[in-house]
């Protein structure tokens, strides 16, 4: 844990700290054989997604069996309006045979993301194990209409059945509130994939992070001596996201052995005399599924000086400053969304003008012309594009993804 000060001035009243954590798997980690997949493919299959839409995804399903093991089982289910079960859950013995089952699957109907998510979830429920990696893949191009809060039940059922669910949308026209409260809730993530071209990359990035998994239910605990408390929590990988808060505990889901969680906290620490003082232990728990040793659980003290003398704007490391600069262009995004759901265009524009620059100072021009265009598209019309609002929203979410880099171009 690296923390925005080490040496804290002796203040009457709260004051701010930030601190920066990484978790990962530990030497030795990517010598642990994986574990078993148990995966279920939930297909759109509506009429928006006639076309290359289909096909590609079509072909990266192909692509993704291929991947796949005889030790591993798969299902897949399209839906529309209605869901089918292409390929019943089962081991992979006959990859030809699921592949030639994709290869027949046809465009029709609406959009009702609750039937695939129903009839995924249940074949994932027939090979369901202790140890194996049960996840249900969801693909989307379109809305779906009144049975969104349903969509969230079943996301929270399959989490309490260790079934994470990730939610890919394709094109401009999907909820994306809907489809990353999927996935948070169930424990996977989300992804806007912009073009058809990214569904193959997107689903294999997908199964080898699955493959890689180390550690689930990772929880991170502040225990409070009574002076401090946690008002904000990010992950900062594998993209920016706001962790909720239940007391002064965090869920961080799930980590890989060959990557790294990493996260911010914004912490309240009350009055303290000169001297040193231990505000906190930090305990890590989770589960290694498939280990010798089921569970782990880790503790760290939080201890600081304070001192009467320090500067109350003493500077923070580099990296914890860098990573707050992104964290800021984050929630500008996030208040300028809800702004708009007030009502509030002026607000909103003036937040996408403020984001657009100070991504243009960090570099990234290309997601600031995006700011920019849809702040000027707000102000005269009251709108934002779909394709707009995904390209912003799931950009800052990903700016530490990559190192900045000059986009000055398309």
């Amino acid at each position: 844990m690296q923390p925005s000060r080490t040496v804290l001035p002796v203040l009457p009243d709260e004051q701010i700290l930030y601190i920066m954590f990484d978790i990962s798997a530990g030497q030795g980690a990517r010598q642990v054989g994986r574990m078993p997949l148990n995966i279920c493919l939930v297909l759109d299959r509506s009429t928006s997604m006639q076309g290359s839409r289909l096909e590609q995804t079509k072909a990266s399903a192909q692509r993704m069996i291929d991947s796949l093991t005889a030790d591993d089982t798969l299902g897949i289910v399209t839906f529309s309006d209605k869901a089918e079960v292409v390929w019943p859950s089962q081991a992979l013995t006959d990859p030809i045979k699921v592949k030639a089952r994709v290869s027949a699957i046809q465009a029709a109907g609406g959009t009702e993301i609750l039937q695939g998510l129903t009839a995924g979830l249940a074949e994932i429920d027939k090979n369901r194990q202790q140890y194996s990696i049960n996840h249900l893949i969801l693909l989307t191009d379109g809305q779906t209409y009144g049975d969104e809060d349903k969509c969230l039940v079943a996301a929270l059922d399959a989490k309490k059945k260790r079934i994470g669910i990730s939610a890919m949308g394709i094109g401009e026209d999907w909820n994306d509130t809907l489809l990353d409260a999927i996935a948070t809730r169930s424990g996977g993530i989300s992804q806007y994939i912009a073009s058809t071209g990214e569904i193959q990359h997107f689903l294999r990035e997908r199964l080898q992070g699955l493959g890689a998994l180390y550690g689930d239910n990772l929880r991170l605990t502040l225990h409070s001596t009574g002076s401090l408390r946690v008002k904000n929590a990010f992950k900062l990988s594998p993209y920016i996201q706001r962790v909720e808060i239940d007391g002064n505990s965090l869920m961080l889901g799930t980590v890989q052995s060959d990557a790294t969680i990493s996260g911010i906290l914004e912490l309240i620490v009350g009055p303290h005399p000169a001297g040193r003082h231990r505000v906190a232990q930090a305990e890590l728990t989770g589960e290694l599924p498939g280990r010798q040793t089921a569970e782990v659980r880790l503790k760290q003290d939080l201890t600081f000086t304070l001192d009467p003398q320090v500067s109350v704007n003493a500077a923070a490391p580099p990296n914890v400053l860098s990573a707050l600069a992104k964290v800021t262009i984050f929630q500008m995004q996030e208040g300028a969304w809800q702004a708009l759901e007030k009502g509030d265009v002026v607000n909103a524009t003036h937040r996408l003008e403020t984001m657009a620059t100070r991504l243009l100072d960090m570099g990234e021009h290309q997601l600031a012309r995006a700011a920019l265009l849809e702040a000027g598209r707000l102000a005269r019309s009251g709108n934002l594009s779909p394709a707009g609002r995904k390209a912003i929203k799931y950009g800052t979410r990903s700016l530490l993804l990559t190192p900045t880099k000059d986009n000055k171009h398309d």
